[in-house]
């Protein structure tokens, strides 16, 4: 059967108020923040003064913060040793307003590299793994933008889009395979509130345009694998494509926000391209799939200006995702149960998690 959001609602609010109690008893004797006893964070401040509580061995601490000059920080890359944060400071979502984003490059210490300018309001940004550049887009309610940022030239290169079939943006891209991939957020639904334009399109950059391919549709047939679903073929409705990333099988994996949901998409945009989804009880946001059992989760806390590190106990196939605001139950870094969808509590106390990326010991340690 499919989880609905009462029962997960239930048990991450027992799971929260219980360990809450717990740590105002006797903070100092749980697994709570501390700042990471690496050589290049040693020093870093801890999360709890901040309200973020880490949970079961976990621990939380400060990476960056942004400040009167960019704010409200959301998607967050690692490469080559540097992060970046784009900052999407108080812009409208469909750009209306012509307003600006901050992309800020940071060493993995935190200390400022460089700023760069991205137009409306940035929302999707990866590092193209060929060419080290930012493939950033913008305004994902609708008017969308995109540009290419090349970190070490400094240059700032922009392609536009096409009218948008769907009617909304463009959100989050990922690289997978040799292709890259991007969400086509904010759709037009039909009279019976169905998706019926493509979610998911394979994006290739031409002489100054953005070219798209679909791979999925937004009603697209696909395999039900939550535990104890009385229907194995299901049709999907991606009334909220959201993030993209991989998970430890190679499949591009699609958050559908609104609709609580994960989608797997197998062999994507090819004659083998197979489909499954599965649901969990609330809304989510960026979820990741750690690769390695030593490193850290870098989250990105929107509303609350903040970057955490996230240190833990990561075993290859693990589910890591973050509830925003407007969640049944807001404000969680959880574990995911591949199975039944459910979810287990790692850290609260987040105002409204957006960006999150698992980065590996080795890729921390190479400070180029």
């Amino acid at each position: 059967m499919s989880i609905n959001a009462s029962l997960v609602k239930r048990t991450l609010t027992n799971s929260f108020y219980g360990l809450t109690a717990v740590l105002a008893l006797s903070l100092a004797a749980c697994a709570g923040p501390q700042a990471l006893a690496t050589t290049a964070h040693a020093q870093a401040p801890s999360a709890d003064h901040y309200g973020v509580e880490a949970l079961n061995g976990y621990q939380v601490s400060l990476f960056a913060s942004g400040t009167k000059d960019y704010f409200n920080p959301d998607a967050v890359e690692v490469s080559d040793g540097h992060v970046f944060i784009d900052y999407q400071n108080k812009t409208a979502k469909d750009g209306t307003d012509n307003k600006t984003s901050t992309i800020v490059e940071y060493t993995m210490d935190g200390k400022v590299l460089k700023k760069f300018s991205a137009p409306g309001h940035s929302d999707g940004m990866r590092v193209n793994p060929v060419t080290k550049q930012l493939w950033v887009t913008s305004n994902e309610d609708g008017n969308p933008k995109f540009e290419t940022i090349d970190p070490v030239k400094g240059t700032v290169t922009p392609y536009t889009f096409s009218p948008t079939p769907h009617g909304g943006g463009y959100d989050d891209v990922y690289f997978l395979n040799g292709s890259a991939f991007i969400a086509a957020s904010n759709p037009t639904l039909d009279k019976n509130g169905v998706n019926v334009f493509p979610a998911v399109d394979k994006i290739q950059l031409d002489k100054g345009k953005v070219v798209l391919t679909p791979i999925l549709m937004g009603n697209a047939q696909a395999t039900d694998i939550t535990a104890g679903a009385t229907t194995t073929k299901v049709t999907l409705n991606e009334i909220d494509p959201d993030s993209l990333s991989t998970d430890h099988k190679g499949n591009l994996v699609l958050i559908n926000q609104a609709g609580s949901e994960i989608v797997y998409i197998g062999h994507p945009g090819t004659a083998q391209q197979a489909v499954s989804r599965l649901t969990v009880g609330t809304q989510l946001d960026d979820t990741v799939w750690p690769n390695d059992t030593d490193g850290r989760l870098l989250v990105v806390d929107g509303p609350a200006n903040h970057t955490y590190w996230v240190r833990g106990h990561f075993k290859a196939g693990s589910i890591y995702t973050e509830t925003p605001s407007d969640s049944g139950v807001a404000g969680v870094l959880a574990t995911v149960d591949k199975s039944t969808g459910i979810l287990s509590p790692v850290a609260i106390g987040f105002t409204s998690p957006t960006g999150m990326i698992f980065v590996p010991d080795h890729d921390q340690n190479n400070n180029n």
